[in-house]
């Protein structure tokens, strides 16, 4: 009996709270008609942020590049002659395949990494690894720093003449 009178309760309860009684009211459109009514937000002011206007160090300009145009262009340039093995752009790298060039006893690896947005050496790096051939096949012998720094400078050089020829 005691349990026929507490479900009856609570299904009259229930009935109740799905009145029709409650003011009906439009979701605030603007931010500011949001804090006016006292809406909040579980994530905050802001809402959830997937992302920001900075990735890593480098910074979004206004037409969504996070690298420097110019350096992407002139690298893509300077490494035509290696077949490419991944290219991102938002992200700035570029790894070319082994490359051996003609009559070499060595073959090349590149890696170019573009760090900003601005034109200077400091958003570039470029990585060149050397593997040597012997008998068993190919041998790791490191990085070659000298190469590495000319290519840089091939292409910033190029890089230049780009932002020159297109202002």
């Amino acid at each position: 009996m005691f349990l026929k009178k507490v479900t009856s309760s609570c299904f009259l309860m229930l009935l109740c709270a799905c009145s029709s009684t409650q003011q009906t009211a439009e979701a605030p459109q603007s931010r500011e008609d949001k804090i006016k009514l006292g809406f909040g937000s579980l994530a905050g002011p802001e809402g959830i942020t997937l992302g920001s206007d900075k990735i890593s160090g480098r910074t979004n300009d206004s037409a969504g590049y996070v690298v420097n145009s110019y350096l992407w262009k002139a690298s893509l340039d300077t490494l035509k002659f290696a077949p490419l093995v991944s290219s991102d752009g938002p992200g700035g790298v570029i790894v070319t395949d082994w490359y051996q060039p003609a009559g070499a006893k060595d073959r090349l690896k590149i890696q170019v990494r573009i760090k900003d947005s601005k034109l200077n050496s400091n958003a570039l790096e470029v990585s060149v690894y050397k593997q040597a051939k012997q008998n068993d096949g190919w041998h790791d012998v490191g990085m070659d720093n000298k190469a590495s720094r000319e290519l840089e400078n091939i292409i910033l050089l190029k890089a230049r003449d780009i932002r020159v020829n297109t202002q």
